[in-house]
């Protein structure tokens, strides 16, 4: 009986090991799948960064509670970020703070990192002003936006990328539309 529990027990610890070695090899394979994902959106130019943190200038860092994100594709791009900061020209509208645009005109530039990653250089121009993005990938998804607006101080934001959805896509003229009938 004492040796059948012995017995009993080196099997279990030979199939923990086992069970060991194939979750550190599926984490392996996990990564590796992760980071093919991401080259994948990177380079098609469609995915969506979700700010978690954001990093003013002056001040501390602010965690980020609500869904603020910045949409990529390669026919727009669209920002809803906040903002923490000095602005030099205030909106007429107060409701209009923060980082928000849609815009179709920008210029795209995709350059690799010299550790592996990423980063993209993203201007974009609309009529009332000209806004700089810098975000910086790495290749397990984690990602940091820089903004410069020259119309306020810089903003840093950090968090990570996911697929884009139709969701994240920007209106069409009809759809926009269509919510005020």
């Amino acid at each position: 009986m004492k040796k059948m529990g012995i017995l009993t027990l080196c099997a279990l610890i030979a199939a923990g090991g086992a069970l060991y070695a194939q979750e550190k090899k599926s984490k392996k394979e996990r990564r590796l799948e992760v980071a093919e994902k991401v080259q994948g959106m990177v380079h098609a130019q469609e995915y969506k960064f979700v700010a978690q943190q954001a990093l003013p200038m002056s001040g501390r860092s602010i965690n980020l509670t609500a869904d603020y994100d910045m949409s990529v594709a390669k026919d727009s791009v669209i920002a809803y970020l906040p903002f923490f900061g000095r602005a030099y020209v205030a909106p007429v509208n107060p409701l209009e703070g923060g980082i928000k645009f849609q815009s179709v005109d920008f210029d795209y530039k995709l350059q690799n990192a010299k550790k592996g990653g990423w980063t993209a250089h993203i201007v974009v121009r609309n009529a009332q002003q000209r806004i700089e993005l810098t975000l910086h990938i790495t290749t397990t998804g984690l990602a940091s936006l820089s903004v410069l607006d020259h119309t306020r101080q810089t903003i840093s934001f950090s968090g990570y990328l996911e697929e884009r959805t139709k969701q994240d896509a920007a209106p069409t003229p009809k759809q926009s539309l269509a919510q005020f009938e």
